[in-house]
């Protein structure tokens, strides 16, 4: 592989599912809008993620093509690769000389080429459908700095964990959806999935009762149907629920749904899609930097969700990482 070409982390489940002929059809593509590139292909959930901290020290350029997950794994990958031991992402320095030392390679930057069926991140890029599309704007975009989100929560074993988000992490109602959404097949659209999931949850969902702070002030106990940490609009397959969350603005849109009974979460999933359910009054919304929430109950397992997947449980503490990717697309 050649370190001055771009990789393409290759997701071959998107979409349904990439065979070889599928797979032989968006090579030509990609490389008629991006050029020559090397390719690896990830082998399991979380193997984007383990390839793009690898390549991330040697590329310049690494492409993500696949869907939602894929994408947020790979930009994960490439913030643990550029942390510093306590977590911290460095992004206005890239490029500069060490004290005392010759200049470092600078950070590399994420491509995003997406084939899959859910799009959130893509509709907050305003990326195009079209393979060669996308990846002739890879290849001819200037970039652009955009934030992204660290989630410190509980790990299924009980340890600390750390992640980054692009998009929306959420807890409560949201997790168990997209829980549910990750085992249905998507074959009908990612829309038709998460709605099935939805209906499916509201038979055995209750509220959670949940201690939330903004920016390190007073701990205030609610009752939620779920809660968002929003640095892109929509989660889903196309709910708009941080509706006007900025990916560079430095801060998250936070999003409190109130406690919500059956009847009304599915009379109101409309506005839900075109945005308008935060102007109800059992929804709040804030703008923060950090987002600290934990259950009420020492004991209750509250599912945390980010970008689609739920790798772990509340307490958990968000913080937006200003200015921490650079996207080419």
């Amino acid at each position: 592989m050649a370190a001055d070409r771009p990789v393409v982390i290759v997701n071959p489940r998107s979409g349904g599912g990439l065979g070889d002929r599928e797979w032989m059809r968006a090579a030509a593509a990609i490389t008629d809008g991006l050029g020559p590139f090397d390719v690896r292909f990830t082998e399991e959930r979380g193997h984007a993620r383990r390839i793009a901290a690898e390549e991330a020290a040697r590329r310049a350029l690494i492409v993500a093509f696949g869907g939602d997950g894929t994408i947020s794994e790979v930009a994960d990958g490439m913030l643990a690769a550029s942390a510093d031991p306590d977590g911290r992402v460095a992004a206005t320095d890239a490029g500069r000389p060490p004290a005392g030392g010759a200049a470092r390679r600078p950070p590399a930057a994420l491509g995003i080429i997406p084939h899959g069926t859910g799009g959130d991140f893509r509709r907050a890029l305003d990326l195009p459908r079209d393979v060669a599309a996308a990846a002739l704007r890879v290849r001819a975009s200037a970039g652009r700095r955009i934030d992204a989100g660290r989630a410190t929560f509980a790990a299924p074993d009980g340890s600390t964990a750390i992640r980054h988000f692009v998009n929306v992490a959420s807890f409560g109602m949201s997790s168990d959806i997209a829980g549910r959404a990750n085992h249905a097949s998507k074959r009908l659209g990612a829309r038709v999935a998460f709605l099935s999931a939805t209906l499916k949850s509201l038979l055995g969902y209750d509220n959670i009762d949940v201690a939330m702070s903004l920016d390190g002030g007073e701990q205030r106990r609610m009752r939620l149907l779920l809660g968002a940490v929003g640095n892109g609009r929509c989660f889903g397959g196309g709910m708009r629920i941080c509706p006007d969350a900025v990916l560079d603005d430095g801060v998250f849109d936070v999003v409190a749904v109130g406690a919500l009974g059956r009847l009304a979460v599915i009379a109101k999933l409309p506005r839900l899609y075109a945005g308008t359910h935060v102007t109800l009054p059992e929804v709040e919304v804030a703008r923060a930097r950090t987002i600290e929430a934990r259950p009420v109950d020492p004991g209750a397992r509250i599912p945390v969700e980010l970008d689609g997947e739920t790798p772990g449980f509340l307490p958990a503490r968000f913080d937006v990482l200003p200015g921490a990717l650079h996207i080419k697309g």
